[in-house]
Parts: structure tokens; sequence; C-alpha cells
């Protein structure tokens, strides 16, 4: 693969930002794990929720990790942690404090059935939790404070933050520092995909998919897809130390490709509801072995063949690439707000989720470029 500005890694990224955006217009759909908006279900749609759960937050983490070296490389150590402050931190205590507390109000409001205390004090003695536990709290959790979907944007908060402190304790890990690791062999990454399934399947059988938990009280984390996370913050890592990305077979890339495929497969043809794979049961075991070779096979897939199609951007999907980030951290109330809107339709579910997703995508778009002129806000997106 060429080096240089790796523009096929941007479209991909842009792609993976799409995908978000119609995983939680799916959600109220086709699940049973989201509680803004409960509409008329089509249980398919679980199927095209589940597939994407297996791959494309990875591949957002192997990404991003990607990146992360050259990026502390670049920089000293309180200057790659100001500027990750800048870009990470500071929208995620934004969000937190001007949209997830109105929206969980919103929800608190409409559909628990507590009645409206007003904002200043749900945010007091609920989101905050400063009012003390009710005995017939219906959750999601206690306090209603939470990163949302930003956890992803905690995670790299806190990933970095480990990286950094290894860089600083053994510097020769920084600058030209390569270890010339080739390129995992087949026999290698399905070693790596048959412990990754292991490694979940054990997980599961306490916390199944979709379970999230705080973790220490503060890390906002689903441990059943958490094997998946720190396997691409390490793949990241090395991929770049040692230029895996320029040096991938195309044999390999052609078949890692069509084993995530394959495994795509065997995902959407699982009983509907994933999230009740758990308790140490055969099928929890099969199913995350089919998760694991699919997260394996597109994350080294999906980039092979975008180098070999897609490496290149037209004004329109630069636009999208540059606008990516803010459309992640400004979608969700977007996608909320248009369920909301069309709950009421007598329509099927399907032509909903088709709607709602047509409508947020350049909804989102053209929010997230309409802030980034402000050049306040695009110093943070």
């Amino acid at each position: 693969m060429q080096k240089g500005r790796l523009l096929y890694l941007d479209n991909v990224r842009a792609s993976l930002m799409i995908l978000v955006i119609l995983q939680h217009a799916v959600r109220a759909y086709g699940s049973t794990v989201w509680w803004f908006v409960r509409d008329a279900q089509a249980p398919l749609l679980e199927r095209f929720a589940a597939v994407n759960s297996s791959f494309f937050m990875s591949l957002f983490f192997f990404i991003s990790f990607y990146f992360l070296p050259p990026s502390y490389d670049r920089k000293s150590f309180g200057a790659f942690h100001r500027d990750r402050l800048l870009r990470l931190f500071v929208p995620l205590v934004a969000y937190v404090a001007l949209v997830s507390s109105v929206m969980m109000y919103a929800y608190f409001s409409l559909a628990r059935g507590y009645g409206d205390p007003g904002f200043p004090r749900y945010y007091l003695d609920f989101f905050l939790g400063l009012g003390g536990k009710p005995s017939d709290w219906s959750g999601p959790a206690w306090p209603d404070a939470n990163f949302g979907h930003l956890w992803f944007v905690e995670h790299l908060l806190l990933y970095g933050m480990a990286y950094s402190i290894v860089r600083l304790a053994v510097p020769r890990l920084g600058g030209s520092w390569k270890r010339e690791l080739p390129f995992p062999s087949n026999r290698v990454i399905a070693a790596v995909g048959a412990a990754l399934a292991l490694a979940s399947f054990a997980i599961r059988s306490r916390y199944p998919l979709y379970r999230w938990v705080g973790v220490l009280g503060f890390i906002q984390a689903e441990p059943g897809h958490l094997p998946f996370y720190l396997t691409m913050f390490l793949a990241g890592i090395l991929a770049y130390r040692n230029d895996w990305l320029s040096s991938l077979p195309g044999k390999a890339g052609t078949l890692w490709f069509r084993v995530g495929a394959v495994s795509a497969v065997a995902v959407a043809l699982f009983p509907v509801a994933p999230e009740s794979f758990g308790g140490g049961t055969p099928l929890s075991l099969a199913y995350a072995v089919c998760e694991s070779f699919c997260c394996l096979g597109f994350v080294i897939g999906i980039p092979y063949w975008a180098w070999r199609l897609w490496n290149a951007q037209t004004p329109a999907l630069r636009a999208l690439c540059d606008n990516s980030y803010a459309m992640y951290i400004l979608h969700l109330p977007i996608v909320v707000g248009y369920q909301y809107l069309v709950a009421g339709l007598a329509i099927s579910p399907y032509l909903k989720f088709a709607l709602v997703s047509a409508i947020s995508i350049p909804t989102t778009f053209l929010a997230s470029a309409t802030l980034r002129k402000i050049p306040a806000v695009a110093r943070y997106v």
C-alpha cells in the first residue's frame, strides 16, 4: 500500500460514521436495548444491528489507535494530552452537560411515569443523583448522568493516557523505533480469533451482550465487547509501528474479507436477540466465534479493499470526512427526535427506519457543517 495521506482510511472512517447513525436509527424498531423510543418492531432489523456490532466500533478503534503513535511522536507528553483534552475531553463534558442531560430529562418526564419535576430539580436530584435514589427507580442506571454514545470518546481518552504513560516510562518505544514484525500469518490471525472468542465467551457468561456497567464508577463500558476493543488497541499500535497497512498481502486481505463476510452472514442467521447470549451456553460460544471472526475479517479486509478501490476523495466526500467527528457527537438527539416524530405514523417499521435514516444523515451533516463554521466550535471538533 502507498504511503502519504491515507485517504482510504478517512473514507472508511466516514462510512463507519454513517453506520453509527444507522445503528442508532434501527434501535427503535429492532431491539430491546433502546429506551428512548419503543416503536413497532421489525425483528429482522436486529440482525442488521447485530452484524454492525460485531465489527464497526472495533474498526473505529483500530483506525483511531493506528494514528496514536505518530500523534505522540510529534509532541511532548504535555502537548499530546493538551490536544486530546481539547479534542476529546471538552466535547465529552459539553455533551454530558448540554445534550445528555436534556435527552435524559425528556425521557424521564415523558416515558417513565415520574411526572415532570422541572429541569433544574431533575438535573440535581436525578441526573447528578444528589437527591438520593428513589425506591421505585426504573433505571436504566443510577444516577441518570451518562456519556451516551460518547463512551467511545471516553475510551479513547483512557487508552491514550495508558499509552502515553508507557511511552513516558519507556522512551525507546518512540520516534523511529520499529520492531519490524511482519504482517501476521493466517495461522496467527486465526489463533487471535480463537482467543478473542474464548475471552468474549467467558466474559459474556456473566455480562451478556449489550449490558453496560460503570467500571470504577465512571468508565462506561460494555464488557461483552471489551476484548474486541482492547485487541484493536494493541493491533492499531503494532500496525503503525510495523507498517502493516503498507505490507498487507493481497491474498490475506482478500481471504480475511471473505472470512468477515461469511461470519457476518452467520451472525445474521443467529436468533434475533443476541443480548440474551450469556450464561456459558453453547449458543453463546458459537456466537462469540462468529462475531470474533467477523470482526477480524472486516478489520483486515475493509481497509485493504478501501485502499484498492477507494483511495481518492471527491469534494463532497472530503466534506463528509472533515465533519465525521462532529457528526458522531451530534447525531444522537437528531436521530431520537426523528424517531419521536414518526412514532405515530401508521407505516411499516422498516419504512420508519428508512425514513429516519434518510433524514438523520443529511440533517446531522448540515448541523455539523454549520457549527464548525464557528471558530470556537471548530477548535474542538
